[in-house]
């Protein structure tokens, strides 16, 4: 009995240390909602929209912790400073220590962009501004526009917009701009709290941000004469573009000194093979495209009557035209109406051409393909239509042209005649689809001038917002509005 009695005793005891230790075990508390806002500005030092503003600090407090995301290059002050100022954030606190002496009677803004986050989940507080004048009122006037690229016709985000109060040709190169702003996503840009006046404007994409068009790498848009600021001024376009190397950028003697050896160094290295082939998709030719044939060197001296080129399983030899490309010499470029699925040989025999660094072809050689089938190729038709808005905007006399660009590299193009276009043989892709206002009429898009005389806006380019999916033996149709 007393046996039966320790056994169920002990029984009851394990039941019970189970059951406490179990409550015993430690569970994660539930969460709540994820913090989604951003942090609140509970206070400023001197205030916002202060006037006869002489301080050297600005203290910011907000009702959590904060940081700072890539301040330098987001905060914005208008009118330009010369020195940046100091910028910290801790805990709960952002101070500036402003360094150079503020105009008189000047508004100014401190635009933070999305720089001011929460600690904890990084929720920005969006276009945060903070608004100070040295006289006895603020300017309000206001500019807004849209940033976008001349030759896609495209929005461009995170576009610098100058203004600046001189009215020479080069103060875009030489100085500072008054006023700065940048453009957003959605390439609009919008300058606040500006005082009246006589403004030129430019728009400048950069690499370098030092405010200053200086590159030939740059683009550069600008309004064609000073804008007179009485009341606000919206719709104001700028199309960007890259000059055609007109900008002159002078070298010092030690870079030149530099340039100038590694080109003896280059002279002494060993010389490259002189090498050719062709540009073909998987061993084949496009159908109505003429064939490139690259070069490892520029070429000197070329004769195509020594090239055979020859048709289907009998070697029949066929003439063609070629040249070589005037850019760079380094592709010949072969016209030929090529039968569909049709194999080829291309046969180029030692010695029929000399590149620049006097050497002969030396040894013969056949390039073999074969041509695409019909089948593998889709249609494009587009119908324009043009609204009576877009026709004010155009010149009396104009082509317009539609371009398919398949990974921005324009690849058919032409002119849309009695509002329709309809063309076949088209790689299967998804292609961008672009009208181009073509005013001198020579085919193919224009940039801009800035630096020259007369001055002059690259030409204008629609761009259709949807990518167009052309299939293999599908007729695609394009319904277009402008």
């Amino acid at each position: 009995m007393n046996q039966i009695f320790r056994a169920t005793a002990l029984v009851l005891i394990v039941v019970i240390s189970c059951y406490f230790t179990q409550c015993a075990n430690i569970v994660p508390p539930g969460g709540g909602p994820k913090d989604s806002l951003p942090p609140r500005l509970l206070g400023v030092n001197p205030p916002d929209s202060s006037l006869h503003f002489s301080s050297k600090r600005i203290s910011f407090t907000f009702d959590e912790y904060i940081e700072l995301d890539n301040v330098i290059e987001k905060l914005i002050v208008s009118p330009t400073l010369k020195r940046t100022p100091t910028i910290t954030a801790k805990l709960r606190t952002i101070t500036i220590n402003i360094k150079d002496t503020l105009k008189p009677n000047t508004t100014y803004t401190f635009n933070f962009n999305d720089a001011v986050r929460d600690l904890n989940e990084r929720n920005p507080i969006e276009d945060f501004q903070y608004v100070v004048s040295t006289g006895d009122y603020l300017d309000s006037l206001q500019i807004t526009g849209t940033t976008f690229v001349a030759e896609t016709g495209q929005v461009d985000s995170s576009v610098g917009v100058f203004l600046y109060s001189g009215m020479e040709d080069s103060i875009v190169s030489k100085e500072k701009p008054l006023y700065y702003a940048r453009s957003r996503g959605d390439g609009s840009f919008r300058f606040k709290n500006l005082a009246p006046g006589r403004y030129k404007v430019f728009a400048l994409k950069e690499e370098d941000r030092d405010l200053q068009y200086t590159q030939h790498s740059e683009y550069i848009a600008f309004v064609d004469s000073a804008v007179y600021l009485s009341a606000n001024i919206s719709g104001i376009n700028l199309p960007l573009f890259r000059e055609k190397d007109t900008v002159v950028i002078p070298q010092s003697e030690e870079k030149e000194e530099e340039e100038e050896e590694e080109k003896k160094d280059e002279e002494k290295k060993k010389k490259p093979k002189f090498l050719a082939s062709a540009q073909l998709q998987g061993g084949q030719q496009e159908l109505g495209d003429p064939m490139h044939v690259g070069f490892t060197i520029p070429i000197r001296q070329l004769d195509s009557t020594k090239i055979l080129l020859l048709e289907d399983t009998t070697l029949r030899r066929v003439n063609f035209t070629a040249k070589m490309d005037d850019t760079t010499r380094q592709t010949l470029i072969l016209n030929y109406e090529w039968k569909e699925g049709t194999p080829y040989q291309l046969i180029l025999p030692a010695g029929f051409a000399t590149d620049t660094l006097e050497q002969s072809f030396a040894k013969s050689d056949t390039i073999r393909f074969t041509s695409k089938e019909l089948s593998d190729y889709g249609t494009v038709m587009v119908t324009l239509k043009i609204t009576d808005s877009t026709i004010l905007k155009m010149k009396d006399s104009v082509d317009l042209v539609v371009q398919l660009v398949l990974n921005k590299e324009v690849k058919y193009s032409a002119n849309i005649n009695n509002g329709t276009w309809k063309r076949g043989l088209i790689q299967p892709g998804q292609y961008d689809i672009r009208i181009l206002v073509d005013e001198n009429k020579n085919g193919v898009w224009d940039t801009g001038i800035y630096y020259g005389n007369p001055k002059k806006q690259p030409e204008k380019v629609f761009s259709v917002p949807k990518p167009t999916n052309i299939k293999a033996n599908w007729v695609v149709p394009n319904d277009i509005t402008l």
